[in-house]
C-alpha cells in the first residue's frame, strides 16, 4: 500500500523549451552527457525539479530512471529529442524525507549521469551529482 501511495507521489510535467523560474540556482551540468538537473522552485508548495537536455542528432534518446534509497522505481522512460526539458513535481507529503536518485543514460553512447535529490530540514532541495 505504501509503495502504491509513494509511486503516485511524483507528478510529471513535460515542457517544450525552457521555463524561467525565480529560484536559487543549484544547477549541475555534466559535460560527458548533455544533461542538466536543477531545482526550479515550487508549484503549489511542492518542489519542482527540472531536467534540461541539450542533445544532438547523435545523442537524442535518453533513458530516465528515478528511484528511492530502497530501490523502488518511481519513473522509468525513454525520451527522444535534441533540446527539451522535463519537469518533475515532487509530492513531499507522500515522499517525506526520501532521497531520490535520478539516473540519465544516453541510449546511443551508453554514458550515464546520476543525481541525488534530497530535502534538507530547512525545506531546501539539494541536487548533487554522483
Amino acid at each position: 500500500m505504501k509503495q502504491i501511495k509513494t509511486a503516485i507521489a511524483i507528478a510529471i510535467f513535460s515542457v517544450i523549451g525552457f521555463m524561467q523560474v525565480n529560484a536559487a540556482d543549484t544547477t549541475i551540468t555534466n559535460p560527458s552527457l548533455p544533461v542538466e538537473l536543477k531545482y526550479a522552485g515550487t508549484f503549489k508548495n511542492q518542489p519542482l525539479i527540472q531536467l534540461n537536455f541539450s542533445g544532438s542528432k547523435d545523442e537524442n534518446v535518453f533513458n530516465i530512471i528515478i528511484t528511492d534509497e530502497a530501490g523502488i522505481v518511481f519513473y522509468n522512460a525513454d525520451l527522444k529529442g535534441e533540446t527539451f526539458s522535463k519537469q518533475f513535481l515532487l509530492n513531499m507529503e507522500d515522499l517525506g524525507d526520501a532521497i531520490l536518485k535520478f539516473e540519465i543514460t544516453g541510449k546511443k553512447s551508453g554514458k550515464t549521469v546520476s543525481y541525488r535529490v534530497n530535502r534538507q530540514v530547512t525545506e531546501q532541495m539539494d541536487v548533487v551529482r554522483l
